[in-house]
């Protein structure tokens, strides 16, 4: 009956609203442009990590495996999508999105040792293996979470922007893994990756959990959601 009665409360106007007024409503009601803010490194970043290892295998990976590095790539995928819904569902949206940033930040970290593995194989390559599931588990999260944050009169913003954000990030990436280490040293790349991973963390801390929240449909919903929230991780 309250969801009912919730949902005849929602006017036609509150749900055709204009660009200008999704605007407005970004500082009528400021946990909007907070969460947005928040999710904004995450579209960014994540997109750059996913697409800069997708399109610098042939930096990453040694030449003579390349093909045998893309099939690994494909298998890392393939596992993180078993275990991105799984994994989502026991440890909430919030938790995955810190610990799998936390977990790839770790990953480009240990990448910046200089490690020969036999074969042109080197420590980085593998780590990158590994990198991509990670980064494959927090593609999969952002876009559930973005849908679940938004309110339904302002979704198609949310994704619009963040997709948009998204696409820079993936422009970004591939100069990123491809450029930067050559114009600088072998190091600065992973080290910039890692640090970005960490903001992603961070900023994921001072977003609401939604796993266990009903989707809400207007801002005044997520304001009224938003009480009561705790950083606790």
């Amino acid at each position: 009956k309250q969801w009912y009665q919730r949902r005849v409360a929602i006017t036609a106007g509150d749900r055709k609203q204009t660009f200008i007024q999704q605007l407005k409503d970004l500082w009528t009601y400021p946990v909007l442009l907070k969460e947005g803010l928040c999710l904004a490194p995450l579209w960014f970043c994540i997109n750059m990590f996913y697409y800069g290892f997708n399109f610098a295998w042939d930096m990453i990976l040694p030449s003579a495996s390349l093909y045998l590095g893309f099939v690994m790539g494909g298998v890392g995928e393939a596992i993180a999508c078993c275990l991105s819904m799984p994994v989502i569902q026991f440890l909430g949206r919030r938790r995955a999105m810190i610990v799998f940033q936390c977990l790839s930040a770790l990953v480009f970290l240990i990448a910046i040792a200089d490690v020969d593995l036999g074969n042109d194989w080197g420590l980085d390559s593998v780590l990158s293996l590994i990198g991509l599931t990670t980064v494959s588990i927090c593609f999969s999260t952002v876009y559930l979470w973005t849908s679940e944050i938004a309110p339904t009169s302002h979704r198609g913003f949310a994704f619009t922007f963040g997709s948009g954000l998204g696409k820079f990030g993936g422009f970004a990436g591939p100069y990123v893994f491809n450029n930067l280490g050559p114009a600088t040293t072998r190091a600065v790349p992973w080290i910039l990756l890692a640090v970005l991973s960490l903001l992603c963390a961070l900023a994921a801390v001072f977003l609401i959990e939604t796993g266990d929240k009903e989707l809400t449909h207007v801002p005044a919903e997520v304001q009224e959601r938003r009480k009561g929230f705790r950083y606790r991780i």
